[in-house]
């Protein structure tokens, strides 16, 4: 019996200039691991009914990378650390995101800006830079391949995160913001060597999971990466 293709909201990374656009390795991991991927794109829903008709249509939502968080949006002034932010882009984000938790418990992975995203809605915090962050090490370096290992992440025993890729794994990193604080219902997975929160959780979700990495750039390589993609389709699938 043919397995059914799960319909995935992939929320688009940002926009400019009169459009909206998502980078193609995001797409492209949920096709190969048999998902149907939709793209989500910026819209203004006064009402909630774009919200409820894309949570009634899709089956699980991919939150991506993207450009910094304003500072606005959770209570702070910018820093100086703080690059270039889309306040109603960023707004509609965490304003969907906030809503799928509040609504439902359909599968959700976040990633790098989507981890950060995903605390917010859960009143957590973030670091508008890195340079925040007592004794942070470069998660920012210079590679000629996004899919290059920067550093090694650690996994908190008993998590998700653990099951899927075991204690440790070499990840890719291309960011100068992160999760402070994961705020209620969610609880750390992952920490890199210097303490920095690398994943969080749900406590009692069927497949909530925010990675700071970029695993859409690394499961052709990695069997563990992989293993999120998957672990994430299937309970797609069965939701």
């Amino acid at each position: 019996m043919k397995q059914k293709s799960p319909s995935i909201g992939i929320v688009v990374c940002a926009r400019e200039h009169g459009r909206v656009f998502t980078s193609l390795p995001y797409i492209q991991a949920v096709a190969d691991f048999g998902g149907l991927p939709f793209l989500i794109p910026f819209y203004e829903d006064m009402d909630g009914s774009f919200f409820r008709a894309c949570l009634k249509r899709l089956d699980g939502f991919l939150f991506c990378g993207g450009a910094d968080v304003n500072p606005l949006l959770f209570g702070e002034t910018p820093s100086h650390g703080l690059g270039i932010t889309d306040y109603d882009f960023d707004r509609f984000q965490l304003e969907f995101l906030t809503f799928l938790l509040k609504h439902s418990e359909k599968p959700v992975l976040a990633i790098c800006k989507g981890m950060q995203l995903l605390a917010l809605s859960c009143g957590g915090s973030v670091y508008q830079d890195l340079s925040e962050a007592p004794s942070c090490f470069n998660h920012n370096p210079a590679s000629v391949s996004r899919h290059d290992p920067a550093h090694l992440v650690f996994t908190e025993e008993d998590t998700l995160l653990a099951g899927l890729i075991g204690k440790q794994v070499k990840v890719n990193s291309f960011h100068h913001q992160a999760v402070k604080d994961p705020g209620t219902l969610l609880r750390v997975s992952a920490v890199s060597s210097d303490g920095l929160i690398e994943a969080i959780e749900g406590i009692r979700h069927p497949f909530l999971l925010g990675v700071q990495w970029h695993p859409e750039c690394l499961y052709l390589s990695s069997r563990k990466m992989s293993r999120i993609f998957s672990a994430f389709i299937d309970t797609c699938r069965s939701s």
